[in-house]
């Protein structure tokens, strides 16, 4: 009989234990979702534009040198803001060794900063700063491929940069 009170005492002790935990204060609290967070700042950021988005490429059309221009290379446009994109680089394979008139165009309260090299070499000259403005400066590059590199600093703002051939090497 005593054997009998011993696994009795046994199981009263296992049930017990096989009670659920009370949840804890901090399961209960959802955690934040940094995609979404990182979504409603960008949308929000899209509104303080100077036009909307799906306007720009028009816009960069008017704005810089494009298709209809004797040498033209190629064009970027886009926009760029703190909490969307801040930098942006782009890397053009199809660009000739030469020398090129590169005109960058940027609407907004933001300062972009701008800087054209070769692909295999640090920037050489100081960046273009463009502050709601439109600027035309030189690049050569002495073999195939440039590399842009955009900054934003400030308020969201849109830009269009364009290539146009001036000599070849």
């Amino acid at each position: 009989m005593a054997a009998g009170l011993v696994t009795l005492s046994g199981c009263v002790a296992g049930s017990e234990v096989a009670e659920p935990p009370a949840p804890s204060p901090s399961s209960a609290t959802p955690t934040p979702d940094p995609t979404a967070a990182a979504i409603a700042a960008a949308a929000a950021d899209e509104k303080l534009l100077p036009m909307p988005v799906e306007d720009i490429r028009d816009w960069a059309e008017a704005a810089v040198p494009g298709t209809d221009t004797e040498g033209h290379q190629s064009t970027y446009s886009g926009w760029l803001s703190q909490n969307s994109s801040r930098h942006q680089t782009n890397t053009d394979h199809t660009i000739d060794a030469g020398t090129y008139q590169v005109q960058i165009a940027c609407r907004g309260d933001g300062t972009l900063t701008v800087s054209v090299h070769p692909i295999d070499a640090e920037p050489e000259a100081e960046p273009v700063v463009c502050q709601n403005s439109t600027i035309a400066f030189d690049a050569a590059t002495a073999t195939p491929g440039l590399v842009s590199e955009l900054s934003v600093d400030g308020a969201p703002t849109i830009y269009a940069l364009s290539f146009v051939r001036a000599s070849t090497p």
